[in-house]
């Protein structure tokens, strides 16, 4: 008898200890200048514990504060993964590729990854992409077989990939997608491609924002499942609005949207969990609505 419950006491411990380590997938997207306000213990209670930090918070607190914030969320159970433009320079396009002389621009990918490296050498969990695409112009950056607007996103993924693992092999490296599944022709992004070198997309399923804002429930799940499926090894984290463009914005976003509710954005998380193959949802963005309490929002997924 005592040996049988010692058995059990040990499944029990084995089986809890399992859950315990369940991967969470509940994220948001944080911008620098809200780094200081984010109440780490409310967003660990709502079961949100990954922050995507955009990195212009190492300039706007200073590195010491900015790496003390994530050193404080990991503490807490949070990883921090740093978000940043890949291809954009001071607010402008910049794309890595030369038309006229039928290569990449590797000085430039080199410039990138070279941040991102220095990041995780920091100790921060992840690594997100944000703008890895050309500006709707991708199918006029293709001056060979060999050189082409597409090959030039996969070759960039493969090489932070390569570098950022290097420094620490269990980095989490994860890009911003355009919804559109014809992503390829105006951007670019591959997602078949992309999804052998990166952990997870995410694609901006914005439903009440710009040009997608006419768009229902059913777009968002076909946008997810496009994208989990395509994008395999990788797993699909589903990008969602916490606020709506006002009515008369017309297909530009507003720069005064409003905010949604708790209960609508549960919602709208619940249809992802519940209808699509996603497997994580990522919040759009911090400072923008109250976020909702995710608890047991994955429970009847398998991830």
């Amino acid at each position: 008898m005592k040996r049988l419950l010692i058995a059990a006491l040990a499944l029990f411990a084995l089986v809890s200890c399992k859950k315990a380590e369940e991967p969470n997938t509940n994220a948001f997207w944080l911008w620098s200048k809200y780094m200081t306000e984010v109440n780490i213990d409310e967003m660990v209670s709502k079961d949100i514990k990954n922050i995507i930090l955009h990195e212009k918070a190492f300039t706007a607190h200073g590195v010491d504060s900015t790496l003390a914030f994530v050193k404080e969320a990991q503490k807490k159970g949070c990883k921090v993964h740093i978000w940043f433009q890949a291809f954009q320079k001071d607010g402008k396009w910049a794309y890595p590729i030369d038309d006229e002389n039928n290569c990449y621009k590797q000085d430039f990918f080199d410039e990138v990854i070279a941040r991102a490296v220095q990041y995780v050498k920091w100790g921060v969990d992840g690594i997100h992409l944000d703008y890895i695409r050309f500006g709707g112009t991708a199918y006029k950056h293709n001056p060979s077989e060999e050189i082409t607007a597409t090959g030039c996103v996969t070759e960039f993924c493969r090489q932070i990939s390569e570098a950022v693992r290097e420094v620490n092999p269990k980095v989490v490296l994860s890009a911003a997608l355009m919804p559109e599944p014809d992503s390829e022709y105006y951007y670019g992004q591959d997602p078949a491609q992309m999804g052998q070198y990166l952990d997870i997309l995410m694609p901006m399923i914005y439903r009440y924002s710009g040009g997608y804002k006419h768009n229902d429930a059913g777009w968002a799940v076909r946008v997810a499942n496009h994208f989990a499926e395509k994008g395999k090894p990788a797993v699909v984290w589903a990008g969602t609005t916490t606020y709506r463009d006002r009515p008369d914005a017309g297909d530009a976003d507003d720069d005064t949207p409003i905010p949604m509710t708790p209960e609508q954005m549960l919602a709208d998380c619940q249809e992802f969990a519940n209808e699509s193959e996603a497997v994580g949802v990522v919040l759009f963005r911090y400072g923008l609505g109250d976020f909702p309490d995710l608890h047991g929002l994955w429970d009847n997924k398998e991830k």
